[in-house]
């Protein structure tokens, strides 16, 4: 029986789960502070969920090309990963899955509607897709048995999919080869004399097959053996230089995704909340009904977690660098965390001070500082100290630039000077996005890396990245200005 807060939200108390409104719901004018729910977990429970390898493949897989296209499924899959790492997968049944995935009733029959089994198959179907190109990597795959809903993790990358054959039909069930199904087989029998002439030939025949034999056992196990190889020196081998500095063995790193509730509050109200309002919560109190939005929703913006899609793409693929596994990293909510945590911690922080107010901790620092003002889409960059032909403010596009934009990425000193910060910041989502994409290209970021290298580490820099926003969508990026600065 679904407890009062199901009813009234569709949702399990205390949970990691993506909301509808990623895709719906939220006035697209809100820029980056368009976000999809994110946790309302207690800290402790959150963070054993958020460090399991299990989830985090899950989040990956949720986040990747093949699903996030599409509004239902990313939830379809956390939900029932969320719930069979919870313990509870007694609950992942179709009528469950209906009434919280899909917004059926509490009187909804799946033997009248078969909205659960269709997106079912299409699930497994993309999680196929996902394990056999972006993901042939993961050292785990997910599957979810035809016949039920409960996925399965299923260590190494050649794995067969566990079915429920109580409910798998006919043709769905598949024998696996095994020394009893081939002893059970009917025999065949040849007529030996028929082959090659007699004994003679068969003697040849026998040692070609033998021979063949042999040489396709080399060939297989040099295969096995190169791709072995060139797996651990891809596992093994760094990124590049920032990745190492960020993901040290002997020091946390916490990854701090935006909170675009905060920036759907701010555009609401006009009220720009400074850091000392964020970190002790007098925003959330003092804030009174607005026309337009009821008590409910205000309290709903209040209460629950939200972040930008392209905030959990950065967090996928940061998860997946090599040098993430080998470091003690957590993911924290901005609401979450406190000043100590980041002098204690090395940090990425997602988002501008306007979505990730602990941005402004920093501030001092920066020559490409984002301001906002209460007006929605008039945020700009401000460069502090031009150099050459650099303006004084960057603008988002208007008129025949409408979709330009731009993004910052900075790299400096913690708070406590022993280890590093690293900003991904934007004037909206498709500019935070464009700034990622920069610091993910090899290529394209070696330039800079060679120039901020200096006796075996990196210095201080920062990065303006200009890009061109289609859809929320950054199109391609360049970087416009640089500023590096003494250790």
């Amino acid at each position: 029986m679904l407890n009062r807060r199901e009813q009234l939200h569709g949702e399990r108390p205390g949970k990691f789960r993506i909301s509808a409104d990623d895709a719906a719901g939220v006035d697209p004018r809100f820029s980056d502070a368009v976000g999809v729910l994110v946790d309302e977990a207690p800290i402790l429970e959150r963070e054993e969920l958020l460090s399991r390898q299990e989830w985090q493949l899950a989040w990956r897989v949720a986040t990747s090309k093949r699903l996030c296209k599409s509004e239902l499924l990313p939830k379809f899959l956390l939900y029932v990963c969320e719930q069979h790492l919870a313990g509870n997968s007694h609950e992942i049944t179709e009528q469950r899955i209906g009434t919280q995935i899909f917004n059926r009733g509490t009187d909804y029959n799946p033997g009248e509607d078969n909205i659960v089994r269709s997106y079912a198959r299409l699930l497994r179907k993309r999680l196929d897709e996902y394990f056999e190109g972006e993901g042939r990597d993961e050292p785990m795959r997910i599957v979810i048995p035809r016949g039920g809903y409960v996925p399965a993790f299923l260590d190494g990358p050649e794995v067969q999919e566990p079915k429920s054959y109580t409910q798998a039909s006919v043709e769905e069930t598949e024998l696996p080869i095994t020394p009893e199904v081939v002893a059970a087989a009917p025999e065949v029998t040849v007529d030996e004399d028929a082959v090659s002439g007699g004994s003679e030939s068969r003697w040849r025949l026998s040692w070609v097959l033998v021979f063949l034999g042999l040489l396709l056992g080399l060939l297989a196990s040099a295969g096995w053996l190169a791709a072995r190889s060139m797996l651990e020196e891809k596992e093994q081998s760094p990124a590049h230089a920032i990745w190492a500095q960020l993901f040290q063995r002997n020091r946390n790193t916490l990854i701090v995704p935006a909170d675009s509730g905060l920036g759907i509050l701010q555009n609401l109200t006009g009220h720009l909340v400074p850091l000392e309002e964020y970190a002790n919560g007098t925003y959330l109190i003092d804030m009174k009904s607005l026309p337009g939005l009821s008590i409910e929703n205000l309290n709903d913006l209040r209460r629950q977690r939200y972040t930008s899609v392209v905030d959990l793409n950065i967090t996928s693929m940061l998860t997946r660098l090599p040098e993430f596994a080998a470091n003690p990293s957590k993911i924290r909510y901005a609401r979450s965390i406190t000043t100590e945590d980041l002098k204690s911690s090395n940090a990425i922080l997602l988002g501008s001070s306007h979505t990730n107010p602990w941005v402004s901790l920093f501030d001092k620092k920066l020559n490409f500082k984002l301001e906002y003002t209460p007006e929605i889409n008039q945020s700009f960059v401000l460069n502090q100290h031009p150099v050459n032909a650099e303006q004084k403010m960057y603008f988002n596009g208007t008129d025949a630039t409408a979709n330009r934009t731009y993004g910052v990425i900075d790299y400096m000193p913690s708070l406590d000077g022993v280890g590093h910060v690293l900003i991904i910041q934007g004037l909206n989502m498709a500019a935070t996005q464009a700034a990622a994409d920069t610091l993910f290209n090899a290529n394209g970021i070696n330039t800079i890396l060679q120039q901020a290298s200096s006796n075996g580490s990196l210095k201080s820099f920062e990065l303006l990245v200009e890009t061109s926003s289609i859809g929320a969508t950054a199109s391609g990026a360049q970087i416009i200005a640089t500023r590096f600065y003494p250790q």
